[in-house]
């Protein structure tokens, strides 16, 4: 199969054109330390025969409201050992390790916080009505978010360097990369995207001001770690909001990126008032959008939603796109990519979109769940996960 045949990004050789797509767990320690669940989570992916590992979102500011609890973090040398553990713990699995980097939900973490400020480029706030929700979570009720005040350009600034900082650590960590995270209305695609951002300083109003920030990131960031370093960026193809971010113009967005040095382009879809396009009901929706980008930029685009391994092998072999990134249907079978590789595909488990891992987030305090794999969110008493087993 194509799928499993290898791949150059940047200055790296990957195994093959299978990735573990970055997804919020909650296993980290209450500081956001990497735990031993943490290691023999990523362990298992990286065992199960996926390409190129991207973590979860790693947060680089403690001063900014954000919803989601148990994720990572670094915020300076207390961290580093983990990361380090994190990195040597997927190399082992035989997996290419990048970590992606989260400067924050913006408006979208909803809520202003007692000792953290709620911010977003724009004073804003975000709603999600329930018809924009994927099926599997309705019946909640609408949410309405808090307004967020503007970041100051100070606070820009500050940002940059965290971000900065963060990128040297990870290589220092052993890393063989970052992704920064611009995707599905986090507070860097705000920057990006018309419908949140209506600054009218520098880093607002045009085309290339709203560019400027990410612009600025991919410049800094690769000073810092040098060539021999992934710099991936994920974004949304589409927010599918009247004022967002289309198609088109996400095109010429990743276009831009392209020229400012990415090594790849990890597709996403949507904002948080459009649930229902960061987390499908089926596969295969963003496909259409990755033959978008294939066709428009000259550095690998990875897409997520692709479940099934035959949709997989078409989709690489057709072009329409150069990476799969399995972030659902890891969870439900960490050997995913080793039993479609081996030709298992009646012994794959499949994810039912019943969305109980995004439920699970929050909502049971216990880190992400699945209804088809009992085992997640305890790979640290499976000896098969442990990373020297």
């Amino acid at each position: 199969m194509k799928l499993f045949e290898p791949i150059r990004i940047g200055p790296f050789e990957v195994r093959n054109r299978t990735a573990f797509a970055p997804t919020h767990m909650g296993h980290a320690g209450p500081r956001g330390e990497v735990t031993d669940q943490v290691l023999c989570h990523y362990s298992a992916r990286a065992k199960g025969g996926v390409g190129l590992v991207i973590t979860e979102g790693v947060g680089v500011l403690g001063k900014y409201a954000f919803s989601i609890g148990g994720g990572l973090v670094f915020l300076g040398d207390a961290y580093r050992r983990g990361l380090r553990n994190l990195a040597e713990v997927i190399h082992l699995g035989g997996a290419r390790a990048v970590a992606q980097i989260i400067m924050g939900q913006g408006a979208q973490a909803l809520f202003h916080h007692s000792r953290r400020d709620l911010v977003a480029p724009s004073e804003i706030s975000v709603a999600l009505a329930e018809e924009h929700m994927p099926k599997a979570m309705r019946g909640s009720g609408p949410v309405q978010g808090e307004t967020a005040r503007p970041m100051t350009v100070d606070e820009i600034d500050e940002l940059v360097a965290a971000t900065v900082e963060a990128a040297r650590a990870m290589k220092m960590a052993g890393f063989d990369g970052v992704e920064l995270h611009g995707a599905h209305g986090y507070l860097l695609a705000e920057f990006v995207s018309p419908y949140f951002n209506q600054r009218r300083d520098e880093y607002g109003g045009s085309f290339e001001n709203r560019l400027r920030l990410p612009l600025r990131l991919i410049e800094e960031v690769r000073q810092a770690v040098g060539d021999r370093f992934i710099i991936g960026y994920r974004q949304s193809g589409d927010e599918h909001i009247e004022g967002g971010l289309d198609l088109a113009m996400s095109v010429q967005v990743a276009g831009r990126l392209a020229e400012a040095g990415i090594d790849y382009f990890h597709l996403s879809s949507g904002c948080y008032p459009r649930l229902n396009w960061t987390f499908p009901d089926e596969e295969g929706t963003l496909l259409p959008e990755a033959r978008a980008f294939t066709r428009a930029i000259d550095v690998p685009v990875i897409c997520p939603n692709v479940h099934d391994p035959k949709t997989a092998e078409q989709a690489v072999v057709e072009k329409t796109t150069d990476v799969v990134s399995l972030s659902r249907s890891l969870l439900v079978d960490p050997d995913w990519p080793n039993k479609a590789r081996e030709g298992r595909f009646d012994e794959i488990r499949r994810c039912r979109f019943c969305c109980t891992c995004v439920k699970s987030m929050n909502r049971y305090g216990t880190g992400v769940r699945c209804t088809q794999n009992p085992e997640l969110g305890w790979e640290r008493f499976i000896p098969r996960y442990y990373p020297f087993a």
